[in-house]
């Protein structure tokens, strides 16, 4: 029987763009699955946000949580936007990090879809977006290989997975540029100087905000009724350089 609550589950959910669209969903659907590998059951006061602490690289981890939202909503949207990055010129790159990348931005991914689609397609109904990069498309100057492979992998995996969870779920890509995260601005990749001359090469003039990423996201998991499969670019233009 349906349950009468709609439930979204946001992975990478404690900040950046996961936080946005935990946000910017929170009036749309009465239940919303916040899943980190950090604790973040303190950064919402809201009865209808709850976190979980799971490591998307983990199976068993992944179904436990999707068990436990399943029992008391549905989940009719997910959100897949855990991922890390990472400094490294190839010839430092060691195969564990490699690894590493690849699993939490490119399997953890899967590993959700997995999880969660069994019961969307028996309901008929269900949107999972997953977010990569415009590294995937031109490749990254600062966050190695191993990143710009995983998020190009997103894209083969979206168009797959909609290819074979429709017409029942509607599977769709976001690639933002660079946009003002932790990813960005904690993580060493750019220096102010060298993110300033990238913003003013931008047709937008501008590095992106998580709330601009976030909008877009809530229209694919809501409003694309008719999208499926589609990568969309959020990147202020940095495409046309």
């Amino acid at each position: 029987m349906a349950s009468q609550q709609q439930a979204a589950v946001v992975t990478g959910a404690a900040s950046g763009i996961g936080q946005a669209v935990v946000e910017e969903l929170r009036e749309r659907y009465e239940y919303i699955a916040c899943f980190d590998v950090d604790d973040i059951d303190d950064i919402w006061d809201d009865d209808g946000i709850h976190g979980f602490s799971v490591d998307v690289r983990d199976p068993d981890a992944v179904a436990d949580a999707v068990a436990a939202v399943e029992s008391v909503a549905d989940v009719t949207a997910v959100v897949n936007n855990a991922g890390i990055s990472q400094a490294i010129s190839l010839a430092e790159l060691e195969p564990d990090e490699w690894d590493r990348v690849l699993d939490v931005n490119l399997k953890g991914q899967y590993v959700v879809a997995r999880a969660v689609a069994p019961a969307m397609v028996e309901r008929g109904d269900g949107a999972i977006v997953n977010v990569s990069s415009v590294a995937g498309l031109r490749g990254s100057a600062t966050g190695g290989v191993h990143y710009s492979s995983s998020k190009a992998g997103i894209f083969g995996l979206t168009k797959g997975l909609a290819k074979q969870l429709g017409p029942a779920v509607r599977v769709n890509c976001v690639a933002p540029g660079l946009i003002e995260t932790p990813l960005l601005t904690d993580s060493n990749l750019w220096t102010d100087e060298a993110l300033a001359e990238y913003a003013a090469e931008l047709p937008l003039e501008r590095i992106g905000t998580p709330d601009e990423v976030a909008e877009v996201v809530s229209f694919l998991c809501d409003g694309a009724s008719y999208i499926t499969g589609t990568v969309l670019t959020v990147d202020g233009g940095s495409m046309l350089r």
